[in-house]
């Protein structure tokens, strides 16, 4: 059983992107501390998840689709406490070769999609007098990777989204923090990474855990951010990213 910070029974939480991957780890450790959760996915079928709750079918980037996914929520639950901003997408290509519809693909879904679910809970949580907001940033919030120039400038909206939320909506009881994840064995880097084992030795050589990040991994940080023991921090980013970030092990 959770310790009595952790546990998140009665709380109700939607997790967007919460199908596969991050998002599905999210859900289940979620659940599993108590709340009822409910995944959005533009991907999914509606019904029941194989992590467990409900699965709304919807795009983040549509402001129709996220309105009818938190009506949803409110008339079947009568509240939303959490909000996991954790629908994400990449397009690994070189600055010159990003087209318009590229750009356009990317800020819609990593950035616009969480302001808009943002938006969207946050009357609820204004008259429950508290919330929890956490948004799935990345490490390339801070550190530049090489041909992703449009998903980078999206995480960094993303980092600084969260530090405005956090100081309009703190008087209001409700929290807005990030997660950052570092190279995360997920189904959207599976290919990338088992695609060249020289290129995924040289990234767990530069991770001083020495290995890549797992979704269970992110899902931890993203339950404390929203639980009780996080209470007093907003407008933060926790990077979970085994260190890499903290320095160069081949200098």
């Amino acid at each position: 059983m959770p310790s009595d910070g952790l546990d998140l029974t009665g709380r109700v939480a939607i997790v967007t992107g919460g199908t596969r991957g991050i998002g599905e780890a999210i859900v289940q450790r979620l659940a599993k501390a108590g709340a009822r959760v409910v995944a959005v996915s533009r991907t999914a079928t509606e019904g029941t998840g194989e992590a467990g709750g409900a699965v709304l079918a919807g795009d983040v980037a549509v402001e129709a689709d996220v309105a009818r996914a938190v009506e949803t929520v409110l008339g079947r639950y009568g509240a939303i406490d959490i909000l996991v901003n954790c629908a994400g997408v990449v397009r690994r290509k070189p600055a010159l070769e990003t087209t318009e519809a590229d750009w356009s693909f990317l800020l819609d879904v990593n950035l616009r999609g969480v302001h808009l679910a943002s938006r969207a809970v946050v009357p609820a949580m204004r008259r429950a007098g508290r919330g929890r907001i956490v948004n799935i940033t990345s490490i390339g919030a801070d550190l530049a990777l090489l041909n992703r120039s449009a998903y980078c400038a999206s995480k960094a909206g993303v980092l600084q989204l969260t530090r405005c939320l956090a100081l309009e909506w703190g008087p209001w009881g409700i929290t807005v923090n990030a997660v950052g994840p570092g190279i995360t064995e997920t189904p959207m880097t599976r290919g990338y990474l088992e695609a060249d084992p020289v290129r995924r030795a040289t990234m767990i050589r530069k991770i001083p855990l020495g290995r890549l990040g797992s979704p269970d991994d992110m899902a931890g940080a993203v339950l404390f951010l929203a639980s009780d023991l996080a209470s007093y921090i907003t407008g933060q980013t926790v990077y979970v990213d085994g260190g890499w970030g903290i320095g160069d092990l081949d200098w």
